[in-house]
């Protein structure tokens, strides 16, 4: 595929650069006419626009490449997110899932909405992203669950400290009014 694609493009700029001097030795123009012509020939307006467009378009085939491949990450990125808040939805209601199953089923859901959305199925190292991208969110979840009863922690031993020595120097002693 890639060799014929090469071949289509390389006959396609044998064909440009030979029309000129094609055009030359139609109109009868001599060996050293030829650079004159063709000079004469790229000058008018329909040949500055077509080196104009010619250059445009290898600019946008460059860089659109890559902005399409940003895009598709993007894509991916955020399907793997949704994916993966599905899949814990689905193992809370089963809680006999493994994660060999959460993963497989994830990157099921991935592609299923790859596929609705217009875009190809995922490739094999797109499919590595994914499952990366699931072990980091659940190890943000982890970590976060683990920071959350740190704090828990600390929380009750300070709650049990103050309870424990008496409420008398935290809370002001109520005065009997004189009277």
């Amino acid at each position: 595929m890639k060799h014929r694609k090469t071949l289509c493009l390389s006959a396609a700029l044998g064909v440009l650069l030979a029309a000129p001097v094609a055009l030359a030795q139609a109109t009868g123009a001599a060996a050293g006419g030829i650079l004159d012509t063709i000079i004469a020939s790229v000058f008018t307006p329909t040949g500055i626009l077509t080196v104009l467009g010619a250059i445009v378009a290898g600019v946008g085939f460059i860089f659109g490449k890559d902005w399409l491949d940003g895009r598709r990450k993007r894509r991916i990125a955020l399907a793997a997110h949704h994916a993966f808040n599905i899949v814990e939805d689905w193992s809370a209601e089963n809680p006999g899932n493994t994660t060999l199953s959460k993963a497989a089923r994830g990157l099921q859901a991935v592609d299923e909405w790859m596929r609705a959305n217009g875009w190809r199925p995922l490739k094999p190292h797109e499919q590595a992203v994914v499952k990366l991208s699931f072990s980091a969110i659940h190890g943000e979840q982890k970590a976060a669950l683990k920071a959350s009863q740190a704090r828990d922690a600390d929380a009750l031993a300070v709650a049990h400290t103050i309870t424990s020595s008496g409420l008398g120097g935290v809370l002001p002693v109520p005065s009997t009014p004189r009277g």
